[in-house]
């Protein structure tokens, strides 16, 4: 299973439902949800909690914009009534697979209406505007999902385009472009580009201008210079010579000639279609002018979105929707305006709204350079206000880190190092944390160095976390990030500190006449000094190992006696040197043995032994230690967990098993052991299994019987005795029964041993039955009844 990816989740699914304004959702319930066909049960319980989640932050996300918030709430209404319909039916995959082919067949017919419906409304031109997509499927096909909706658009033949920004005027005086036109049509000629080069067989311009065949000088001053020299040389048209002229005195005036190209193509277009002339007649008055067929397209498809797109707009309209935060709608309605005076202050209006806008975000952006997130956040939702309709600045806002944590440190804990932090107030519930480790300085990001596992409690990111392999004797820096779900790291906040972690959790055990002692220590420790007595000047003790030492005090292990010792763990340096951790001093009091278990005593049950004892009344703990020819082991079992397996179970397999159990009671800072209670259980005997097959002879009564017997286990000589018992209850010994065969026998390994007796004439129900003459020999296992009983 994939990782849910929260951003190719919006993407993919929340992109595309960006126009949506409520009514019926999309029914591709596997896309909504992130889900696959392919995943387990668990992996589906886990999908649908992060998905729910995702959904839930981005319904109270101050950084996405309202309809997104909107989109997210109405997802998660839907999520609600599909758990009262279906309930637990939800958490398995086969109600998924099930419900998604069911769904592949059902909506087979929408996407063929919807396809039908894009291919007369839209076939024409073969062109839509994403919200004239959203708007038919929301009356047509609502509960489509996106990748059904473009298999619809691709067999209509229909590509969603954005609509081009034309040019609304030529750039002139009106006076003058209404001479240019008349001389044009004069010099019979289509466009300006045929009067600068002649006869195209095509061109384009909507972006920039190319045409077949190609020419150099473009649509330039240049160009003009070129086509008024030539003009010139010829007798006659002097209309093309004053179109001419025009153009050359708009060169001069930095005029965009491929605009005022543009412009006078477009000019009988937009007429046309003003007059209500379909888009087939458009597009064939501009295929008469050579304009490359997709521009065509285009161009046409942009005259008509410029009526649709552009409502009746006046100067309120304007400042009405600077008041609402629709700075990038306000801006699009500007080319609405056709009284000038109001053009021009509502340009003002805007601008000055926009530029406030820009200052907000340049100022979020030098925050973030100089490490202020809580500015840059604050100057960014206020921008966000200004233009509620720019996804790019709800995009930034989700993009700004959190602050970093506060207070960081990093102590000795264990045998390790505790790293803790405090949180700032503006870390909320969804914000997560990475802390990374570095030897010799603190990490400078969140890759810099070996990420330690992010800490959670009760699902929420906790402010500490314990690094118990931190490397001992060396310089390490620690850094501390945070991030919201779907956000960047924050800068670090570190902590470096020489790691020389002293031993922990010392226990000392005082028995008469020596005291035992045993710790935990990091695993890179060097060595570890023992010192008897309370500092480093007392008598060192030898150590059996970096964890354990013994040392025989002789008459001063005596009842009442006090011990104490100074352990300090060495460790190497990376310079070759040696460190020193801070010293522990442990004490002991001897105060004479504990008393022992009574009783102990076992029972095997195959391959593992459960041994039981009676307790000393004062002890609450036992250590056993055992053995076997292969293995052995030594630990500490409570009294309650005693009391809870019944017993306590070793694993000893068919081996010898040799155990002591010796009591603890804790006595002065330090544990007494009792005397040893010990039990030898032998090994197990070997296992032989057989089977019954019987032959009757209903009519004169008796019979045969036939006895298999395998062996787990070489067996020397065993006797085996046939025992036949009337009577419905199974024999347990011999005496039970008649014996109708006795047979002394040796087994190999693995090797079947088949004996044959006769069946004595005998009342039903009756029992036919092995035994072993020796019962202190191998094992017999019986078959199941069915073989040994007869009805």
């Amino acid at each position: 299973m994939s990782r849910f990816d929260p951003q190719a989740y919006e993407t993919a699914v929340i992109k595309p439902l960006r126009q949506w304004t409520g009514g019926k959702l999309p029914d591709d319930l596997l896309s909504r949800y992130a889900v696959e066909p392919g995943m387990s049960d668990a992996e589906l319980a886990q999908r649908l909690a992060a998905v729910r989640s995702h959904w839930n932050k981005g319904a109270q996300s101050t950084g996405k914009s309202p309809r997104t918030q909107n989109l997210y709430k109405a997802f998660l209404r839907a999520d609600e009534e599909l758990k009262r319909t279906h309930g637990a039916q939800l958490g398995t995959i086969g109600w998924w697979r099930r419900h998604q082919q069911a769904r592949a067949g059902a909506r087979q017919g929408e996407i063929d209406e919807l396809a039908a419906t894009l291919r007369t409304s839209f076939g024409e031109l073969g062109l839509i505007t994403d919200g004239q997509l959203a708007a038919t499927m929301r009356a047509t096909s609502a509960a489509l999902a996106p990748d059904e909706a473009a298999h619809a658009l691709r067999k209509a033949g229909v590509s969603v385009s954005t609509p081009t920004e034309l040019p609304r005027s030529s750039g002139l005086p009106p006076t003058v472009y209404r001479a240019l036109r008349t001389q044009l049509a004069d010099a019979q000629v289509a466009t300006i580009a045929e009067l600068l080069h002649g006869r195209l067989t095509g061109f384009a311009i909507l972006e920039s201008f190319r045409c077949t065949p190609g020419q150099p000088e473009g649509l330039t001053g240049k160009a003009v210079d070129s086509a008024t020299a030539r003009e010139n040389k010829r007798s006659g048209n002097q209309a093309a010579r004053e179109a001419l002229g025009i153009l050359s005195g708009a060169a001069k005036a930095a005029l965009d000639l491929r605009k005022l190209t543009l412009f006078h193509l477009l000019d009988d277009v937009r007429e046309h279609h003003r007059q209500g002339a379909p888009p087939t007649a458009l597009l064939t008055q501009l295929h008469q002018a050579r304009l490359d067929p997709a521009e065509a397209r285009q161009a046409v498809f942009s005259v008509l979105h410029e009526t649709v797109t552009s409502p009746a707009t006046d100067l309120r309209t304007i400042t009405e929707l600077l008041a609402q935060g629709r700075l990038i709608a306000a801006q699009q309605a500007l080319a609405a305006l056709t009284d000038p005076e109001e053009a021009t202050a509502a340009k003002d209006q805007v601008r000055r709204h926009a530029d406030q806008v820009r200052r907000l975000r340049e100022g979020a952006h030098e925050s973030l350079r100089t490490g202020d997130e809580a500015d840059a956040r604050h100057r960014l939702r206020q921008a966000a206000v200004l233009a509620t309709d720019d996804e790019d600045i709800a995009g930034e806002l989700g993009r700004i880190p959190p602050p970093p944590v506060l207070e960081v440190s990093a102590r000795l804990e264990g045998v390790g190092v505790r790293v803790s932090w405090r949180a700032p107030a503006s870390h909320g519930e969804d914000t997560r944390y990475r802390v990374v480790r570095r030897r010799g300085r603190v990490p400078a990001d969140p890759d810099d160095g070996t990420v330690l596992v992010n800490p959670l409690v009760g699902g929420e990111a906790a402010t500490v976390l314990v690094d118990p392999r931190a490397p001992a004797g060396h310089l390490v820096g620690y850094a501390v990030f945070a991030a919201t779900e779907e956000g960047v790291w924050s800068r670090p906040a570190g902590v470096s500190s020489e790691v020389l972690p002293p031993v922990h959790n010392v226990r000392l055990t005082a028995e008469q006449g020596s005291v035992e002692g045993h710790w935990q220590v990091n695993p890179d420790v060097l060595a570890v000094e023992v010192h008897r007595g309370a500092g480093l000047t007392g008598i060192a003790v030898p150590t059996a190992s970096t964890t354990t030492f013994r040392d025989g005090v002789g008459t001063d292990g005596d009842d009442g006696a006090d011990h104490v010792y100074t352990l300090v763990a060495r460790y190497l340096r990376s310079d070759g040197s040696e460190a020193r951790s801070a010293a522990v001093v442990a004490r002991a009091t001897s105060r004479g043995p504990a008393l022992p278990v009574t009783g102990l005593r076992h029972q095997r049950l195959g391959p593992e032994v459960v041994l039981s004892w009676s307790w000393p009344e004062q002890a609450g703990t036992v250590e056993v230690r055992w053995r076997t020819p292969t293995d052995s082991g030594r630990y500490r079992l409570t009294r309650q967990r005693y009391l809870d397996a019944g017993g306590c179970r070793i694993r000893a397999g068919p081996d010898r098993l040799d155990v002591q159990v010796r009591s603890v009671v804790a006595a002065g800072g330090a544990e007494r052991l009792s005397e040893a209670a010990e039990l030898t259980v032998a090994d197990l005997p070997p296992a032989v299994s057989y089977t019954v097959d019987m032959v009757r002879r209903p009519l004169i009564g008796g019979g045969t019987v036939r006895v298999r017997l395998t062996a787990t286990q070489p067996v020397g000589h065993a006797v085996v005795l046939v025992v036949v018992a009337p009577g419905p209850v199974m024999p347990r010994r011999p005496t039970d029964g008649r014996v109708v065969l006795r047979s002394g026998l040796d087994l190999a390994a693995g090797h079947e041993v088949a004996l044959r007796a006769e069946l004595p004439r005998v009342r039903r129900p009756y029992w036919v039955r092995c035994f072993l003459e020796d019962s202190a020999g191998p094992r017999l296992i019986d078959p199941p009844t069915t073989q040994l009983k007869v009805s």
